[in-house]
């Protein structure tokens, strides 16, 4: 009985996570164009790093670890390589660039990360 709580506690927090990768997604895309340049549009933009840190912390207390990327040899299991970079300063299979956060609960797979991967 307690195997199978274990279990769906695992499976209901995967499903909460999968319906909140969307928002993590925009805010973390929003982090990468948007550039405050006034000391107001910068008070804004701390906000909103705080409610994103806040979501975050909420998803770690759950369990939920982010996939390590750059700088780790690719990992097809936890990684979902969308293209390969030459020339770069990592070694040929390491992941170089992350496209999209990944996140696991466990040796349990949420979402594999988006990466590059030096050729």
């Amino acid at each position: 009985m307690s195997t199978q709580t274990q279990t769906r506690d695992k499976e209901v927090v995967r499903q909460v996570v999968r319906e909140m990768l969307g928002l993590l997604d925009n805010f973390d895309r929003a982090f990468g164009i948007v550039k405050a340049t006034t000391e107001e549009e910068k008070v804004c933009e701390e906000e909103y790093r705080e409610a994103y840190q806040m979501v975050m912390d909420v998803i770690k207390g759950l369990g939920v670890e982010e996939v390590q990327t750059v700088g780790t040899e690719f990992d097809y299991e936890l990684h979902q390589a969308v293209m390969q970079k030459p020339g770069t300063e990592y070694e040929e299979g390491t992941v170089c660039e992350e496209f999209q956060k990944g996140f696991k609960i466990g040796d349990s797979l949420i979402r594999p990360a988006m990466v590059a991967v030096a050729a």
